[in-house]
């Protein structure tokens, strides 16, 4: 998915370089691995809400 989004990027701003547009994307791909790391570690955050909700 970040290959297919950098080269749309590139195709719509051709003028940035595909660093450019790899080094503006990177800190925003690190929150969400951590994101997913975080789901991963406890599960029961994904139900949580949901879980509360029915109630």
């Amino acid at each position: 998915m970040l290959q297919t989004f950098s080269v749309i990027l590139k195709g719509v701003v051709p003028q940035w370089e595909l660093k450019q547009i790899y080094a503006g994307m990177m800190q925003f791909m690190v929150l969400q691995i951590i994101g997913v790391g975080i789901l991963l570690a406890f599960p029961q955050l994904a139900t949580w809400l949901p879980k509360v909700m029915g109630q």
